[in-house]
């Protein structure tokens, strides 16, 4: 694992994670582990288990009779099972990236906002922005693009 060093921010890194932590909870974003989306959560989980079980229980089941009424029996088992499954993973992965997803939108937030700080100078750990100057050789009304040599027009 390697370490990087940003030098253009000042203090502790200590003071970042605690002012990170402030405006997080100023967000009001409920915490991704609440009771309701850890039941959520579980119940995904085990439908999935579940839908595992029956569908390999019906396997043996169809085979395990001659019977046409036996086998539907088991085969909609299978299904169900199968349908369980699908809809266990669907809740599993729902709940399971709403609490990643949740915490990155903040700290996107929170990233934007330092990003901001920085460039108009209004932050602890401004720097000044650099001047917006346009190119003396630019015409009223063309649009300046640096040094490049100027072309004709594109052939056509």
């Amino acid at each position: 694992m390697t370490t990087t060093s940003v030098t253009s921010v000042p203090g502790p890194p200590a003071d970042r994670a605690e002012r990170f932590v402030r405006e997080l909870a100023a967000l009001k974003i409920p915490d991704p582990a609440a009771a309701r989306a850890a039941l959520w959560l579980r119940l995904g989980g085990l439908l999935m288990l579940v839908g595992l079980v029956l569908g390999g229980l019906a396997f043996p089941l169809a085979h395990a009779t001659d019977s046409g009424l036996g086998q539907g029996d088991a085969l909609a088992l299978g299904l169900g099972g199968v349908t369980a499954a699908v809809v266990g993973g669907a809740l599993f992965l729902r709940y399971s990236l709403t609490g990643f997803l949740r915490f990155w939108l903040a700290r996107q937030s929170y990233d934007l906002d330092r990003l901001g700080e920085r460039l108009t100078g209004s932050g602890p750990a401004a720097t000044p922005a650099p001047p917006l100057v346009p190119a003396p050789s630019a015409p009223e009304g063309e649009p300046s693009h640096g040094d490049l040599p100027r072309t004709g027009p594109a052939p056509r």
